[in-house]
């Protein structure tokens, strides 16, 4: 009791609570976030806002829990009367669009921002398409109206951004990935100056393959199929490549 009575000294009372590294997260709403989760006592005795023994492990938890563009947290003493809390926001990485792709219906209107590792985080503004890459797919838990602080299935994910990657620096850069629901996925291209016939053709591929073969398949299927010097006859649509070495292309009727 003596020492919870020492707990309340204004000698070590917080007075100031620095906030760091917030860009997009609000200062003042973090700070009084803090300001609220350091006030009142532990057992009914101890000064929670004691510069000395204020809830250091307690604040990163609660804010990563409360801001979902929080990525990661400390909290630290400065001086007797000051506390600083410093953070690393959430970067967007990718636009999740919704579990379907509906081409009729097409509208970057309600996509969401997800990080690197598919973590869920804000709502997104709406882009021109190609701004960032969008992926249709289930999420891991049940979507509701806010997917916020929900993941994208991490392995099909990881997956993903391999093939993109892969796509990118060899052949040309996907804006949309459809994850499908059998274990296949839908790729739609940009065109590259190598490449200008992949101008939103959709690549077709299936867990399993690596980017190697993707690129390789890739890459010696076009040269057969579309020889240096000679022009298109038909709109291509899509190429298959869940069948290793037997690549398909589909044509427009004309």
């Amino acid at each position: 009791v003596a020492f919870g009575g020492v707990s309340h000294n204004a000698r070590w009372h917080i007075d100031t609570i620095k906030i760091s590294g917030a860009t997009i997260v609000s200062e003042d709403g973090l700070r009084s976030f803090v300001k609220n989760t350091i006030s009142g006592n532990y057992f009914l005795v101890y000064a929670r806002d004691n510069s000395l023994i204020f809830p250091k492990s307690e604040i990163e938890r609660l804010v990563i829990a409360n801001f979902p563009r929080v990525e990661s947290v400390v909290a630290r003493k400065v001086d007797d009367h000051t506390i600083e809390v410093s953070l690393t926001e959430r970067k967007p990485y990718v636009l999740w669009c919704g579990e379907q792709f509906n081409a009729e219906a097409y509208e970057l209107t309600d996509c969401w921002f997800a990080d690197q590792h598919g973590y869920i985080f804000d709502k997104a503004p709406v882009f021109s398409t190609g701004v960032y890459l969008e992926l249709f797919t289930p999420l891991d838990a049940q979507n509701t109206d806010n997917p916020v602080g929900l993941n994208i299935p991490s392995a099909r994910f990881a997956n993903t951004d391999n093939l993109v990657h892969a796509l990118e620096s060899s052949v040309s850069k996907p804006f949309r990935v459809i994850m499908l629901e059998n274990g296949e996925y839908e790729f739609v291209m940009k065109s590259s100056t190598a490449y200008p016939m992949l101008e939103k053709v959709t690549l077709k591929l299936k867990d399993g393959i690596t980017p190697a073969a993707v690129v390789k398949n890739l890459k010696a299927a076009l040269a057969e199929e579309f020889p240096l010097g000679v022009s298109l006859s038909k709109k291509l649509l899509y190429i298959d490549l869940r069948f290793g070495n037997k690549i398909f292309f589909g044509f427009e009727n004309n």
